[in-house]
């Protein structure tokens, strides 16, 4: 009894090892696009990525809490359209019309990481506005369209 119990632990090793190799191939494979700044821009970049997601834990302290209110002002002023005024997500559009000049992390960004950001700080005030309606309902759903722009990003993108 004890060598067939023994038999059928290697034979399910065995049967496991080939699917081990693809699973570590699969999380060793990074697909992502390198986005090269340098070293004082990326610093500020990832400052500004790990300040989202404490935005984000707060947003979801205070929706424990029952606080929409609360919810909502931290999206707005932390993680909406209005607080990237003063940062240095410079756009195209803005470098062009002299708005400012291209001195922010902007300018090492592809158009496309660009696109995905301005969704994040898009959904940031569309969650507000849901919040501020009062159902807690509506906004956990809008609440999602903040993390899936992360997570887009971060599936697509790799600062360096």
């Amino acid at each position: 009894m004890y060598k067939v119990l023994k038999m059928k632990k290697y034979l399910f090793a065995l049967l496991l090892l080939p699917m081990t190799s693809v699973f570590a191939e699969e999380i060793t494979t990074d697909n992502r696009q390198v986005v090269n700044m340098p070293s004082q821009m990326k610093s500020e970049f990832l400052k500004g990525m790990r300040g989202h997601m404490e935005s984000l834990d707060l947003i979801i302290a205070a929706l424990a809490e029952n606080d929409l209110v609360e919810a909502a002002s931290i999206a707005e002023t932390s993680m909406g359209v209005g607080q990237g005024q003063n940062t240095q997500c410079d756009d195209e559009q803005a470098v062009k019309h002299h708005k400012h000049q291209a001195k922010g992390f902007g300018q090492f960004m592809p158009k496309e990481m660009k696109m995905m950001g301005m969704q994040l700080h898009i959904s940031a005030d569309e969650f507000a506005d849901v919040a501020r309606e009062g159902n807690m309902g509506d906004a956990y759903k809008s609440l999602r369209n903040i993390s899936s722009a992360c997570v887009a990003c971060h599936q697509s993108f790799q600062v360096k």
